[in-house]
């Protein structure tokens, strides 16, 4: 069992910039490591990353617009303000160059902060990232985020969670899944829809643009998620000059929480390989 106690996240404060983005910060390793979460959920969702990462990283992670302690400043959010969200974070935190971690939404923001400031990004890494949707998936999507906006409550918490974690039903993943419950619960039904409809509609914005990504990318994803599947991933990686893409077989949406010993292991070996051929 993956031992949760090695950094007592919740004993690690967290700090604010001036536009008021709540981040943690963790190691003091030459190269930088920074963590985007998706909708719904926390910076405190890659603490299995943490723990892993931080002995040979610096280790950033932050709550995006409206989730965790963040801000949310604004209605009618953009993807631009979700990139200047984190090119502000990094600019009054002194970190020039940096490799992004980033998850379903926040793989987006990943892909779209390197398109638009591709100097600072040395590599990149989007988990169970969107492309391409269908017209009726992307109708499903933007049809939950309206419901949402309307009736400012997050509904189907629970298909949501089954969806998310199949077949994962061991006590350990049982508190895992318990532990993205709360997160979800407890986040803002306005700054949920807010980021759930660019998630709905921002995956069709890298359709003719993936070849101008200039840092090396892993597209990784599960074979058990429906929604952000493997032929998304090989698709984009085809797209991208430097791209590559694998599958984690039996996983599914949330698999670099509840199965951090599949995946860290994939994006550490991907890292040592890009910082071995490009310093």
């Amino acid at each position: 069992m993956e031992d949760l106690e090695v950094i007592n996240y919740s004993d690690t404060p967290s700090f604010f910039d001036k536009d008021g983005t709540a981040y943690k910060a963790f190691g003091d390793a030459p190269a930088t490591l920074i963590f985007i979460h998706g909708v719904g959920m926390c910076k405190e969702i890659w603490q299995p990353q943490v723990e892993h990462f931080s002995k040979n990283y610096r280790v950033i992670t932050y709550d995006f617009l409206g989730h965790g302690q963040s801000l949310l400043k604004k209605d009618k959010l953009t993807l631009e303000d979700y990139i200047s969200q984190l090119y502000n974070l990094v600019n009054e935190i002194g970190v020039s160059n940096f490799s992004i971690i980033g998850h379903s939404m926040g793989a987006l923001i990943a892909v779209a902060f390197a398109l638009r400031y591709p100097k600072k990004v040395d590599t990149l890494i989007p988990i169970n990232i969107v492309f391409k949707r269908t017209k009726k998936a992307q109708d499903d999507v933007i049809m939950r985020a309206k419901d949402v906006l309307k009736s400012q409550q997050i509904p189907n918490i629970n298909q949501t969670l089954e969806r998310w974690f199949k077949n994962k039903t061991s006590p350990y993943d049982l508190l895992k899944i318990n532990n993205v419950q709360g997160w979800l619960k407890n986040t803002s039904p306005k700054a949920y829809s807010e980021a759930y409809y660019l998630f709905a509609t921002s995956d069709r914005v890298f359709v003719n643009n993936l070849s101008n990504l200039q840092p090396p990318v892993l597209y990784l994803t599960g074979s058990e998620d429906p929604n952000s599947t493997s032929l998304m991933s090989e698709q984009m990686a085809q797209e991208t000059p430097n791209g590559s893409s694998e599958s984690i077989e039996g996983e599914a949406h949330m698999m670099a929480y509840i199965s951090a010993k599949k995946v860290n292991p994939i994006i550490e070996y991907f890292l040592n390989n890009t910082y071995n051929t490009t310093t």
